[in-house]
C-alpha cells in the first residue's frame, strides 16, 4: 500500500475522505492537542475534534444510540483524480484500466441485455459502470437510450436523505432537533422524534410496508389512495409503536414525513422545494434531466418518484462516493455521507444507515453481509422492480442499473452485479498512483 493509502485509512477524522463519523456534536479527545475543526451542521457550529479511527467510533456508538456492534470500520471514500474531469457537463468515457478484464465485462454487460433475456435476469433496461470517475460500460435495452428518464423508485430515498444534508449545511434544518409536526404537541409521545430518528427510520411510527396485502398496508393508500395528495400528514396521524430511536423500520411513509419538513425548511411550498433542489443539488453536479413529483400538499413523494437518465443517477452516485465534494464545492456537509453510510446499533442486521441501505453485516455477532457476492464497504440505493446504484469505496466504483424485475429474481440480478464489481481492483491494496496513460487520454470530456 503506498503512503497515500496509509493516510486515507489512518487519519480517521481528519482525512478529507476518511471521515467516519456523523454530523453530531462531540467533546475533544482526552490527551489530544484540543485541536477542533467547526463544521456548520445545523443551525448552530458544531465543534469536531481532530482525533482518530478508535475515537470516531467511540462517538458513532454515542450518538447512533448504544453498544456498537460494527464489526468494520469505514473504508473511505476516494477522491478523483486530477487526471479525471468532474462530469458537471460530460462524462470522461474510456476502457477498463489496467488488473480488469474488459472482455468478461462486454460479456457481463451482454448477459444482462441478451434477446431474448435470461430467465434468471430479466427486465435489466440500463446498466451504467463508472470506475475511477470515468464511464467503461454503458448499455441500454432495445426502446431505451442514454435520454431516457427512469423512474427511481426508492432510490428516492437515499437522494432525500441528500438533500437534507444539503439543508442542513444551510443552516435550514437541524439533525438534532425534533421533528416538531404540528399534530404532536404537550405530551405526545411521538414530539420526541427527530430529524435523524426520521433520516433512520428509527422514528417507531406504526406504518406497515406492504405492497401486496392492501388490507394491512400503509403505504398504498399513501401513494395511490385516499391520502396521496397529502402523505405526511397521513404518516403523522400514526400511532407510536416503538420508542424513537430504538427500532429500525423500513417505511416510505417516514420517507415523506421527512421530505415534508424538508419542505417547510426551504420556504413550504412546492416552487420553493423544487428550486432549492435544483439550485443547490441537481445543478451544481449536472444532475439536469432530474424531474421530481409532489403530492397535493407541495411534497415531494421522497420515498419513490424522482425521475432521471442513467447519466444523471450515475452523477448523483459518484457524488455520495466523493462523499458529498464536487469539483471544489462541498453540497453538504463534511462527514455527512459517511452518517448515511455507518450501521445502526439498534439495526440487528447491520443492514440500513440513514436512507441507505449497507451491506456490513455483524461479524461479533455472526451475522454474515447482506450480499455475498459485493464487498462489505458497499452503500447502496435501492429501489423496487431492481433499481439499484451500488457505490463501493473499496473500488472507486459506481454501478448504475434500472430495470424492471420482480423480487424472485434480486438474488440473480445481486450476484450478476458482484460479478461485475470482481472484476475491479481493490483500490487500497493496490495503491493509488496516478493514472495511466490511457485513463488520462480519456479524461476528456
Amino acid at each position: 500500500m503506498r503512503d497515500s493509502s496509509r493516510r486515507l485509512l489512518a487519519n480517521g477524522l481528519t482525512g478529507t475522505r476518511a471521515r467516519s463519523q456523523g454530523p453530531f456534536e462531540t467533546p475533544a479527545c482526552a490527551g489530544s492537542s484540543g485541536r477542533t475543526v467547526a463544521l456548520r451542521l445545523g443551525k448552530r457550529a458544531l465543534e469536531r475534534p481532530r482525533c482518530g479511527h478508535l475515537v470516531a467510533a467511540l462517538f458513532l456508538t454515542i450518538c447512533l444510540g448504544g453498544p456498537s456492534t460494527f464489526a468494520r470500520d469505514l473504508v473511505p471514500l476516494p477522491e478523483q483524480s486530477p487526471y479525471v474531469p468532474w462530469p458537471t457537463q460530460a462524462w470522461a468515457v474510456g476502457w477498463p484500466g489496467e488488473g480488469v478484464d474488459g472482455e468478461k465485462l462486454e460479456a457481463l454487460m451482454d448477459r444482462a441485455f441478451a434477446e431474448p433475456a435470461p430467465e434468471d435476469l430479466p427486465g435489466t433496461r440500463a446498466t451504467l459502470v463508472v470506475h475511477r470517475g470515468r464511464i467503461v460500460a454503458e448499455r441500454y435495452a432495445d426502446g431505451f437510450s442514454a435520454d431516457r428518464l427512469f423512474l427511481s423508485q426508492s432510490v428516492a430515498k437515499t437522494v432525500l436523505g441528500v438533500v437534507v444534508g444539503v439543508a442542513v449545511k444551510d443552516g435550514l434544518m437541524d439533525i438534532d432537533e425534533k421533528a416538531g409536526v404540528a399534530p404532536w404537541q404537550g405530551e405526545d409521545p411521538r414530539a420526541a422524534i427527530t430529524v435523524n430518528n426520521l433520516m433512520q427510520m428509527s422514528d417507531g411510527l406504526d406504518f406497515t410496508e406492504d405492497y401486496f396485502n392492501p388490507f394491512r398496508s400503509d403505504v398504498l393508500p399513501m401513494l395511490f389512495g385516499e391520502h396521496r395528495e397529502d402523505m405526511a400528514a397521513y404518516v403523522a396521524s400514526r400511532d407510536l409503536k416503538h420508542e424513537p430511536g430504538t427500532h429500525f423500520t423500513y417505511s416510505s411513509g417516514t420517507a415523506n414525513l421527512l421530505s415534508s419538513l424538508v419542505r417547510d425548511a426551504v420556504g413550504g411550498r412546492q416552487v420553493d422545494y423544487e428550486i432549492f433542489m435544483r439550485e443547490r443539488l441537481f445543478n451544481p453536479i449536472g444532475m439536469t434531466s432530474a424531474e421530481p413529483e409532489f403530492d397535493g400538499s407541495g411534497t415531494w413523494v421522497g420515498s419513490s418518484w424522482l425521475h432521471a437518465t442513467a447519466r444523471d443517477w450515475a452523477r448523483f452516485g459518484l457524488l455520495m462516493l466523493r462523499g458529498g465534494a464536487w469539483d471544489g464545492q462541498q453540497i453538504v456537509p463534511e462527514g455527512w455521507i459517511d452518517y448515511m453510510r455507518t450501521p445502526l446499533a439498534h439495526d440487528p442486521k447491520g443492514v440500513y444507515g440513514a436512507m441507505t441501505w449497507l451491506n456490513t453485516g455483524r461479524l461479533e455477532e455472526q451475522v454474515p453481509i447482506r450480499l455475498e457476492g459485493l464487498p462489505a464497504d458497499t452503500f447502496i440505493a435501492s429501489g423496487h422492480r431492481g433499481q439499484y446504484i451500488i457505490m463501493v469505496p473499496s473500488k472507486d466504483l459506481v454501478i448504475v442499473r434500472l430495470g424492471r424485475t420482480g423480487y424472485m429474481h434480486y438474488a440473480a440480478v445481486y450476484a450478476w452485479l458482484g460479478e461485475i464489481v470482481a472484476l475491479f481492483p481493490d483500490i487500497y491494496s493496490a495503491g493509488e498512483g496516478a493514472p495511466d496513460s490511457e485513463e488520462a487520454s480519456a479524461a476528456a470530456p
